[in-house]
């Protein structure tokens, strides 16, 4: 009997999944889901990427992620809870992960290397601000750092 979810209710695909069962909803690692309901280890929700298309996929494949429920308007919207920082690292290094490949495919040694130690400081930075060790002003100007960095790479 499916349940309404009450506090998982955000995640990310950790695996691949072809969704290769009756209603099932395919799922790349990296793909952000909205859950809405969960019964003997599944979930029925959709991806965010695409509202429309709703299915149910294992919940073994899926990492909760902290969110909070923004009830404004007629439609519930679930909205992550992290910092925002850490999200525009994220998102520019998927981005950037599709130029590294390109330069790779076109032989632009140069720039791919370039382009790799920039990806590199970025992920240790990131990696970073998760495990939140550091103290206010560390993370004050390690945040100062990525965002010049970033500036820097979009240049």
């Amino acid at each position: 009997m499916w349940t309404a979810t009450k506090t998982k209710k955000y995640g990310v695909a950790v695996y691949n999944w072809k969704g290769d069962t009756r209603f099932g909803l395919p799922l790349e690692i990296g793909d952000t889901v909205q859950i809405q309901e969960e019964c003997l280890g599944w979930y029925r929700g959709f991806a965010t990427k695409n509202r429309t298309v709703k299915g149910v996929f294992p919940a073994s494949y899926v990492f909760i992620k902290p969110s909070k429920i923004d009830n404004e308007g007629l439609v519930e919207s679930v909205v992550p809870v992290e910092d925002p920082v850490v999200r525009e690292v994220t998102l520019v290094l998927r981005e950037w992960g599709n130029i590294w490949k390109k330069l790779y495919v076109e032989r632009e040694t140069y720039k791919f290397n370039n382009l790799r130690k920039v990806m590199r400081d970025l992920l240790d930075w990131r990696r970073q601000l998760l495990t939140g060790t550091l103290t206010q002003d560390q993370t004050r100007e390690l945040k100062l750092k990525i965002t010049a960095k970033i500036d820097w790479g979009n240049r």
